[in-house]
């Protein structure tokens, strides 16, 4: 923004002083533009190697993420309760057991990931819940399922916020929303292929082995391999990525850079308890980041919910045994080409709080008439609406808060916290009983109400950052050059904090 000038004029034998204002212009939201067409093409060279390298790893790792947390859903078609001593209301106890550990740990595992380096705690993260996985294999009463419940929340914590910071430190804000949606859409491909692998080898039967011990040995042997390639695949950040050349790494540094308008912090020499502290405190003051985060529970119930009972609730409309598993599966394709839509389109328009609200909108028409109408078809097709929509809100409230964060260490700590959306798990889990079977049409008709609630917080929240945007225009148009200045140096605020930082919303 352009500094006042002073300018001399005459009038007769007096010398006075006129000031000339520059004009008052809108604030825009700092991102990363191409400069040119050298930019332009360098930008897309980057960005298809980290789309073939850490986007495609971490995108089957999530995928796996999906299939080790849900698995238990699937099995539960066949005769997993009964071999494995269990009851029914296990399987939802046991959504719920994951979350008791998977949830309360996201931000610490996130904090932690981020010192140690996102590319060793993924792998190892990957690695841990893995073998969990393996391990349900010899599930024989509920108290060895609570365990090793427990457990894999512990080892999977952490893994999916992780990679959103991760992700977040190599592609700048608007083309990021699309890599999140990628990286987030594999939940929905999760379901389907989860769907798909169970259908499978469910069919696996001999002397020594059920087919739904081989779904949890297959599984999570797919996801120990992968560990060991993300090992191999993951760079430690961006500046030193091995599969770009330099050229591009000096790119690739220098565009982030741009992206976040001088709101990354650089190495002080203080100590790191210290600005971990701070970076936890700025966020913990911040309301509206809090209150985005309790919004994001309301719209990931719906997620959890249907990624491990629509089996059950197709069972409901009277598919019977593991075809309620392989008739699950279209609903999910279809959620995975929503969610694609809609966040090209959130990218393009550089716009995230209503696309977030009209995903929410397409599940709450789905879940309304699934709980309203009696005609198993109908139900069935508004299932698909339903999932169209809900994949949204994961990945685009995630990269909001990144792109309205650029301090690293306070990113990365609420980006933990968004974690807490998982809460939605417990919800659900307690939510959809067997009880409500065959229709589940109260708990349909509480995840509507809870989306509803969310969608007006995520409006509010839009339109207090449309406030806080024009008054820090209007204050920043009054600044001479040495109080730009003054604010670029400050030590009192920082990242979003400074009066210069315009909020995306």
């Amino acid at each position: 923004m352009a500094t006042s000038e002073i300018e001399p004029t005459r009038k007769g034998d007096v010398l006075e002083v006129e000031e000339t204002k520059p004009p008052l212009t809108a604030p825009t939201v700092a991102h990363y533009k191409p400069a040119n067409d050298e930019e332009k093409a360098l930008d897309k060279r980057i960005n298809r190697k980290l789309d073939f390298t850490v986007l495609a790893v971490l995108a089957i790792g999530f995928i796996l993420c999906g299939i080790d947390k849900t698995n238990v859903g699937f099995v539960a078609t066949s005769t997993f309760v009964q071999d494995a001593n269990l009851v029914p209301d296990d399987i939802p106890n046991s959504l719920s057991l994951f979350s008791a550990t998977y949830v309360p740990l996201q931000p610490i595992m996130v904090l932690l990931g981020r010192r140690i380096g996102p590319r060793i705690w993924l792998s190892c993260s990957l690695l841990s819940w893995g073998v969990l996985s393996m391990a349900h294999a010899g599930i024989n009463n509920s108290g060895t399922l609570i365990a090793l419940r427990l457990l894999l929340g512990a080892a999977e914590s952490g893994f999916t916020q992780t990679a959103f910071y991760y992700m977040s430190t190599m592609y700048p804000k608007f083309s990021l929303g699309f890599r999140m949606g990628m990286f987030s859409g594999m939940y929905s491909i999760a379901g389907a292929f989860a769907g798909l692998i169970a259908y499978g080898l469910l069919q696996v039967n001999s002397d020594s082995l059920k087919g739904w011990q081989v779904v949890f040995l297959v599984e999570g042997g797919i996801t120990v391999f992968m560990a060991i390639v993300g090992w191999f695949v993951f760079p430690a950040d961006i500046s030193t990525a091995w599969f770009l050349n330099e050229r591009e790494r000096e790119h690739a540094v220098m565009r982030m850079g741009r992206d976040l308008a001088g709101g990354q912090e650089e190495e002080d020499g203080k100590s790191r308890m210290a600005e971990l502290k701070k970076d936890v405190v700025d966020v913990l003051k911040d309301w509206k980041k809090l209150l985005t985060v309790v919004c994001n529970i309301t719209a990931v119930v719906p997620v959890t919910a249907f990624t491990t009972f629509l089996p059950l609730i197709v069972q409901g409309m009277g598919y019977k045994g593991i075809d309620a598993t392989l008739m699950s599966v279209p609903p999910f394709i279809v959620g995975t080409v929503g969610l694609i839509i809609f966040v090209l389109s959130s990218d393009y328009f550089h716009e995230r709080s209503l696309h977030t609200v009209a995903g929410m909108v397409l599940g709450v028409v789905g879940c309304a008439v699934m709980a309203a109408s009696n005609d198993p078809q109908l139900r069935y097709g508004f299932a698909h609406v339903c999932l169209s929509g809900v994949f949204v809100g994961g990945p685009l409230v995630a990269v909001w808060l990144a792109g309205n964060t650029p301090w690293k260490g306070a990113r990365s700590f609420v980006l933990g916290l968004n974690g807490y959306a998982n809460l939605a798990g417990v919800i659900a889990g307690q939510l959809y009983k067997s009880k409500y079977r065959p229709s589940y049409s109260f708990p349909l008709i509480v995840t509507m109400i809870m989306s509803v609630v969310g969608m007006v917080g995520f409006v509010f929240i839009r339109i207090m950052y449309m406030l806080e945007n024009k008054k820090r225009g209007k204050e920043i148009a009054t600044w001479d050059e040495d109080r730009f200045e003054e604010e670029k140096n400050s030590t009192e605020r920082r990242g979003d904090q400074r009066k210069t930082w315009i909020y995306g919303y």
